[in-house]
Order: structure tokens, then sequence, then C-alpha cells
């Protein structure tokens, strides 16, 4: 599939948008008159937007229905929309209305990130930039940082606001490492080799199973000679071929002798759950906290990280580019990484999310509402989080290390 995108998304840039761009319809003048946000609010006012992204994660859903919903349509008299479709779907949705010269569709906000948003990028889907339209970016969140500068390596050009941030934690029940857990790959080798079976791993290109392969190159290669590395599928192969060699050296230890692989987090998580494997992981910091909370692990489970650091990102909103209700959709977006509803979306009835903010730009209170929210909940704090992060592998060799895991690992 994520092939298939890229081949439509390099089509998809052989369309010129210049009819777009000097159509003399209504939306068109609509759009090129939004130069704030104060006139997004009074351009929105009536319409209805339509919020595209993942629907399987029902407290996020509640989240987007009963705090942000109610407030657009009380505060700027917006309505909300919520349309659950796989993010595949969604480009695949606007690339067809794009082949076929649509101006409009039905699609306004979407949920997006990584190899999605540089094959958005790449085909032209996209609308922007946005972020000087979107307030509470300059009020609330890191400007100037890499997050906001780079997703998966690729340059935003302020075509998405920060969302959610995201970091690989991995999980485990502290009294079944009693010598702590391994916070490194030889660690980890040397657990599974003394207990077969209990360790295993997403297959990728299961996001979260990628980002561990890649979390595991990056920790014995070195994240700067992948970054540096070409694209080119020999010369990375020759760069993370260490890596590619310890997952082949791991793979009897693992479970099912490394034959079979789980094909989704919530298969991981209810093996775990079970006592069938020791390691859990996810890429929602927040991860053991929620699952404590629903009582599906046990109270002694813990959140760890690699002493060199796991992969972080953040998850972004963005607005297509045939989206009928542009200005309605920058307020949507202003309002779902407004600090009360971020604050909302923190808590464990939402998922316990993180905010993409800036610590230095909150208050006290606010910095401190955070802070009691995650504490005792079997999670690392956020300081020690955000001191052993590791950047994003740049989206375009993500495929081509998947492919080489399936070469190397899977077929070996």
């Amino acid at each position: 599939m994520k092939k298939c995108l890229a081949a439509l998304a390099m089509a998809g840039m052989l369309f010129s948008l210049t009819a777009c761009k000097t159509s003399e319809t209504k939306d068109a003048q609509t759009t090129d008159s939004i130069s704030s946000f104060s006139g997004a609010v009074k351009e929105g006012a009536g319409q209805t937007v339509t919020f595209y992204g993942y629907g399987g994660d029902e407290k996020a859903n509640a989240w987007v229905d009963e705090v942000v919903s109610p407030a657009m349509k009380e505060k700027y008299d917006i309505t909300v929309k919520r349309v659950p479709m796989a993010i595949d779907e969604i480009l695949n949705k606007l690339i067809t209305e794009k082949e076929a010269g649509s101006k409009e569709g039905d699609i306004d906000v979407i949920w997006i990130n990584g190899e999605n948003f540089y094959t958005a990028k790449q085909a032209k889907l996209l609308y922007g930039p946005i972020t000087k339209n979107v307030e509470s970016f300059e009020k609330l969140m890191d400007v100037k940082g890499h997050n906001s500068k780079y997703d998966f390596g690729v340059k935003i050009d302020g075509y998405e606001v920060p969302y959610g941030s995201a970091q690989l934690v991995f999980a485990g029940d502290k009294t079944k490492f009693e010598t702590g857990f391994p916070t490194d790959t030889q660690a980890l080798l040397d657990y599974a080799k003394k207990n077969p079976g209990k360790i295993t791993y997403t297959a990728p290109p299961e996001f979260t199973g990628s980002a561990f392969v890649r979390n595991i190159i990056c920790d014995i290669v070195g994240y700067d000679k992948v970054e540096e590395a070409s694209a080119d599928k020999e010369e990375l192969y020759k760069v993370i071929k260490p890596g590619l060699d310890y997952l082949n050296e791991i793979k009897p230890y693992l479970w099912q002798e490394g034959k079979t692989y789980p094909t989704t987090t919530a298969e991981l998580d209810q093996m775990f759950a079970a006592g069938q494997i020791d390691l859990d992981y996810s890429y929602s910091q927040m991860h053991v906290a929620e699952k404590r909370s629903d009582n599906e692990f046990k109270a002694s489970t813990e959140s760890f990280l690699f002493d060199k650091g796991t992969i972080a990102n953040q998850n972004y909103l963005a607005i297509a580019n045939t989206s009928k209700a542009k200005a309605g959709a920058l307020v949507l977006i202003n309002e779902m990484t407004s600090e009360n509803a971020q604050l909302k979306k923190a808590e464990a009835k939402y998922g316990y999310s993180i905010p993409p903010f800036d610590a230095n730009k909150l208050s006290k209170e606010t910095n401190q509402k955070l802070t009691d929210l995650y504490k005792n909940q079997g999670v690392l704090s956020l300081e020690e989080m955000q001191a052993k992060q590791i950047p994003e592998v740049q989206a375009e060799k993500i495929p081509v290390i998947e492919a080489l895991w399936k070469e190397h690992v899977l077929h070996e």
C-alpha cells in the first residue's frame, strides 16, 4: 500500500494546481481572504468541518465528541463531523479527487504525520501554509524547535500544526526483571537468551514495529550514521547491516523462534497482559498509565527507555487542499490544539495524551496540572523522556528499511 501511495503521489505531482489557484470560484476567493485567525473565525461561522483520522481509539474519539465539538459549536457556531478513516484511505481519496480534477472534496482536517505527510506534500494535497493563522501555534508551541520544522526529516513549511507528541517506550513487569530492565540492545539480547520465547515485536510495516526496528538500528549503529546515509537501498543496507545482523542474532530466542510475529500492537498488548511475553512497547508515552488505569496491566508494570534514547516524533493536523471549509478547518485546528482542550486530552478519561506544548510557554499552574496527571502511573517523568529522545529517521528511508528488514531478517 505504501509503495502504491508513493507511486500515486509521484503521478499526482504531474498535475498542475495552477487552475485551482487561479479559479475565480467563490471558494477560491474565500480561501485567499483568510489572512488571520480572527478572519477565519468570521468566515467559518455556520460551516460544517470534517475531521478525518484513525477511529480505533475510543478515548480519542470521545474527546473529539465530548470536548472539541461542543466547544466549536458554542464558541464559533461551527459544526464538527468526525469521520474515522485510515490515513492510507484518506490519501488515496485525495489523490483520486485530484486526478479527477476536483476542486472540492469532503475532507477538511486530517490527522497525519511521517511518511504520509511526505506523500501528501509531494503530491501537493495539502492547503497552506497554515501555522500563521493558528493562534495556538505561536502562543503555546516551540515554533523554532525541530518538531515544528521537520516531520520525519521532511520540512513542514507551515503545512502542519503539532497535535500530540509520541515517543517509543518499553514496558515490563518489574517483578520479572529483578536485576533491572534491559536498557540497551546487549541487555535485551541477554534477557532473550535466558528467557527464550518471552520477547517479540510487531512485524514492519506495522507502524510501531517499524519504529522498534529503527530504534534497534539506531542503538547499534548510531542515529547520526542513519541520518547521514543515502536513501539508496544498497548504500543504506551497508550502514544499517549491524542492526539487521543483531535482529537475526536475537531471532531464534523470540516468541515462536522468530518464525512469525504479531501483526498489531493490540495483539502485543494482549500477549503481554496474558504473560505470554515479558516485554511490551508503545509509541504512546502514557501507554502503561492507560493500561494500568483500565486494569489491563498489573500495577507492577512500569515504563523504561534505552540508555541511548528512543525514537520520538509528533503527530500533526493539516488541511486538505480541496477542503470546502478552510476557514472552519483553521478554527478547528486551533481549538484542538488549545490549552484547555489539550489539558482535557491529557486526562485518563481521554487517554493521557501528552500535549505538544513548549513547557516554557505554559503557566506554572498548567505545568503542575500535567505533572500531577502523570505522577505515580508507572511512567517516566517528562524530563527523563525528553532527555532521551532520538529524532525520527527521514520518511523516505523508512520504506527502504522496512524492505531491508523483510529481505534480510524475515526471510533470512
